[in-house]
């Protein structure tokens, strides 16, 4: 019986020893699976990742179209604006330099078309006898 015993022994070592291996062997197993699973979990994410930045790239682009468009329009307004007011600032001078030479144009003979008025009306008073500042 004692040559039963080393052989229970040694067969349980054996046992044991596989055990251990085949828990091993099982648990990398299941990390293999467990990093499988979130590799295609990742590559799943950068597809749709890839997709949305697809689209986010197409919107900005239809949104850099419209900004040229409208800081085109609004250059296009501002040559407009730009023109009208060197046409007033034109219209302006003319008006002031028209209203300086009718100014000095007919100041004199006004003038003297009032004293001239003043004095015949002068004149005439007197010659009626209604007295004048004279009298």
């Amino acid at each position: 019986m004692a040559t039963l015993l080393p052989t229970v022994v040694a067969s349980e070592t054996v046992l044991a020893s596989e055990t251990v291996v085949v828990g091993v062997s099982v648990v990398a197993t299941l990390v293999v699976v467990a990093l499988g699973v979130a590799v295609a979990w990742m590559l799943r994410s950068a597809g749709e990742l890839r997709r949305a930045a697809l689209e986010l790239r197409g919107q900005l682009e239809a949104a850099r179209a419209e900004a040229e468009a409208a800081r085109a329009a609004a250059a296009e307004q501002l040559a407009r604006a730009d023109a009208l007011v060197g046409s007033a600032e034109s219209i302006s001078e003319l008006v002031g330099s028209a209203s300086r030479i009718a100014s000095v144009a007919m100041s004199a003979p006004v003038i003297k078309a009032v004293a001239l008025g003043s004095g015949a009306a002068s004149a005439g008073r007197r010659l009626r006898g209604r007295g004048g500042p004279g009298s």
